[in-house]
């Protein structure tokens, strides 16, 4: 007897259960192989986040305590230069054309690289050939300017060559240095070491001054040099005429604080003890807020809202603590706060319109208070 051969329909619907049984395992592969890669993807996105929770929370505060040394190479930052490769002796590449590259000797023998930058009523009276016409000119009767950078960077740095000119263009001379480490200057920076570069390069210009004023210009930690400096030479009875400090804070412990690279780490407990205590260990302290109680001449203090950096209640301190310290002899305090919305931020303050205003009102105070 022959086996019945099945029917057509009965072919079918085998073939139909054997390629539903092979899309269900298709199926399956996929789903599994999809979580594999998933769980791989997961796994390596955990490891990833464990290693820079390690080195941020561990690693780093452990390298920063055990290497102390670090810090005023952060709080300094004069090894980040920016533009890297420019030739600082050749002013006019950066737009500053009537400018005298010169360097200076300290006492101690380290070298300042310095420019001095001519106010533009006198750019038709200098001899290019004749580099020692500038230093005469300081006793022409004109407004001087002896700015003092903040960290990083140097000299040539494009928003102080902004400011640099438009001073100029308020008819002063501007005399600034790279502190010793920045630059092209020699040595390595240190908070004695950069005011007394400051006070070496401010007693150069009063020599060559005559009676033609000279003012302080600090910024960001600049301010700090400014006001230390300016401090010692009230104590000297030879204080400038005016000071101005633009983006100031009120000392370096809270400066440090409030910077945006310690967010991170502000809420650990060890914070303070890893990284502020360690910068004053370094002898750094900037005390701005003890420093200005003896500067007498006016100071006008300009900030802006945004400033991310410096944050603004740190430069109403400054001026609070100025302002509640000033006696019957001494000038005004001028507190210039910018709109945020302007976005000048930390650097960015020569944009406003308003400022060659502000500094030539401040200016005639000053003088006016002087003749007094």
């Amino acid at each position: 007897m022959f086996p019945e051969s099945k029917s057509a329909g009965q072919k079918d619907n085998t073939s139909n259960i054997k390629q539903s049984k092979q899309m269900k395992t298709s199926f399956m592969d996929e789903i599994w192989s999809n979580l594999r890669q998933y769980w791989g993807t997961l796994l390596w996105t955990v490891k990833a986040l464990a290693l820079v929770i390690f080195m941020t929370y561990i690693a780093v505060p452990i390298f920063i305590r055990a290497n102390p040394w670090i810090v005023p190479k952060v709080i300094f930052s004069n090894v980040v230069r920016w533009p890297p490769f420019i030739d600082l002796s050749r002013p006019a590449d950066f737009g500053l054309n009537t400018t005298r590259n010169l360097y200076l000797t300290v006492d101690n023998g380290v070298q300042l690289g310095s420019w001095h930058i001519l106010p533009k009523s006198l750019e038709h009276r200098i001899d290019p050939l004749d580099p020692y016409v500038y230093e005469d000119l300081l006793a022409a009767g004109n407004k001087i300017m002896v700015y003092l950078h903040g960290n990083s960077g140097t000299r040539g740095g494009w928003h102080r060559v902004q400011m640099y000119k438009l001073l100029a263009s308020l008819d002063f001379h501007v005399v600034t240095i790279d502190y010793r480490g920045f630059g092209d200057s020699s040595g390595s920076p240190s908070e004695d070491g950069v005011v007394s570069d400051a006070y070496f390069l401010y007693k150069w210009v009063r020599e060559r001054s005559g009676s033609s004023p000279v003012f302080l210009w600090g910024h960001s930690l600049g301010t700090a040099i400014t006001t230390k400096l300016a401090k010692k030479l009230c104590h000297e009875g030879e204080p400038p005429l005016g000071v101005v400090l633009e983006a100031p804070f009120n000392n370096i412990r809270e400066a440090a604080e409030n910077h945006p690279f310690s967010f991170p780490y502000r809420l650990l407990p060890w914070f303070s003890w890893i990284f502020i205590d360690t910068i004053k260990e370094n002898g750094i302290f900037f005390n701005s807020d003890e420093n200005i109680e003896h500067v007498t001449p006016p100071i006008l203090i300009l900030h802006a809202e945004d400033d991310a950096i410096v944050p603004l209640h740190l430069g109403k301190k400054l001026y609070h603590a100025a302002k509640e310290s000033r006696q019957d002899h001494h000038g005004d305090v001028e507190f210039q706060v910018f709109d945020g919305d302007d976005g000048f931020g930390h650097k960015h303050i020569f944009k406003s319109p308003n400022l060659p205003g502000i500094i030539q009102n401040f200016v005639d105070k000053s003088i006016g208070k002087k003749k007094n």
